[in-house]
């Protein structure tokens, strides 16, 4: 019962830690003038379980118009700290299956509640007090059809459907489960976990600093809930993976599709990021042989790695969004759009750029070994 009472505590350490993130990310963005701030806090941790938010709006006069929206986008800075204080509580005090009996709890215990946060996540927004359905500069003349001559107060609210949700949960916390089983298995493994936890910590805090003297309260909140999605795609720009943004409907020329050129000044960043990360992972790894040896070692678990986790970033950093009218029972699809990037290309430079990176953190990090022992005699 012990450890049943520990599963139950990870899951609601975890299920409260993601409320706490995204409650701060909206503040910061002043998201309560846009609708309840206890129903948007809902539905962004909603969202970062991998839910899908819609929205509606209606002519308060009556008219049979509809105007309806999906948000499909996954707030990683809410998500991982979900997965890091579960994985936290999952592991701690452990001996023999202890880790499996919390994680069969927390595994029913955490989509459950998930679920009965998304049912709350619904409620009015805040709208204008008058919109008005017309061209976006030229894009709507040139739309045609796309062109509504309409004009009136809305009641919009929105909502987040479950069943993605409690999916989404049940996949989520299996995977922190299977990783937290690796790291009692496998001691390399939890060598690399401590090693990159404190640098991980000390740059989620740099750029929030960083983002907030640069960009106010607004781009704090923004980095808050999007943090893993902003290194990953400046990594795999640097490393020359491009993004694509696409649009479709009748005001796709509002937002015309085109990739995002990858490199650049974004080379650095990326080298930046991945080289500090190849330190810290020499660095909490103890390995014999020469530096050579070492160094082909620590290459070969650090580049596959690192592959696996932008590739698997690429996929989860996926955003779209849609709207369409509805009228007269007709529908007509307004807008699309879609940020992706190939995951086949990330898997690819991942490894290139892993390997460069754990080669030469680990060759540093032996130097400076050496080098602290010489200077101490």
């Amino acid at each position: 019962m012990r450890e049943v009472g520990r599963g139950l505590l990870a899951a609601a350490a975890a299920v409260l830690a993601m409320a706490a993130v995204a409650a701060a990310g909206l503040a910061l963005l002043g998201a309560g003038r846009v609708g309840d701030f206890g129903a948007l806090t809902a539905a962004v941790v909603a969202l970062a379980a991998g839910g899908s938010v819609e929205a509606g709006a209606v002519p308060a006069g009556g008219l049979p118009v509809a105007v309806r929206g999906g948000l499909d986008v996954l707030p990683l800075g809410v998500s991982l700290t979900g997965a890091v204080v579960l994985g936290a509580l999952l592991l701690r005090r452990r001996r023999g299956t202890e880790v499996l009996v919390r994680g069969a709890v927390a595994a029913v215990a955490l989509p459950a509640a998930l679920a009965v946060i998304a049912l709350l996540a619904r409620g009015p927004l805040r709208t204008p007090d008058r919109l008005t359905a017309g061209g976006i500069g030229g894009c709507g003349r040139a739309a045609g059809p796309a062109r509504l001559p309409l004009a009136a107060r809305f009641e919009a609210g929105f909502s987040v459907a479950v069943g993605p949700v409690v999916v989404g949960a049940v996949a989520g916390t299996l995977v922190v489960i299977g990783c937290c089983w690796l790291v009692t298995r496998f001691p390399g493994v939890a060598a690399g976990v401590r090693a990159l936890r404190w640098p991980a910590a000390g740059s989620a805090v740099v750029c929030l600093a960083a983002a907030w003297t640069f960009g106010g309260a607004a781009a704090a909140g923004g980095v808050l809930l999007a943090l893993p999605q902003l290194v990953c795609a400046a990594v795999l720009s640097g490393l020359g993976v491009p993004w694509t943004l696409s649009s479709s409907g009748g005001f796709a020329c509002a937002l015309p599709a085109a990739p995002i050129a990858p490199g650049g000044p974004l080379l650095g960043p990326a080298a930046v990021v991945l080289l500090g990360a190849g330190l810290a992972f020499a660095a909490g790894s103890r390995l014999p042989g020469g530096p050579l040896r070492r160094a082909a070692a620590r290459t070969a678990r650090f580049a596959p790695a690192t592959a696996a986790v932008l590739a698997v970033m690429a996929l989860l950093s996926r955003v779209s969004a849609d709207v369409t009218v509805g009228a007269f029972g007709l529908s007509l699809p307004v807008f699309a759009a879609r940020l992706t990037a190939n995951p086949l290309h990330a898997l690819l430079a991942g490894l290139v750029g892993g390997a460069l990176a754990g080669f030469t953190g680990s060759l540093l990090v032996d130097a400076i070994s050496v080098s602290s022992r010489a200077w101490k005699r």
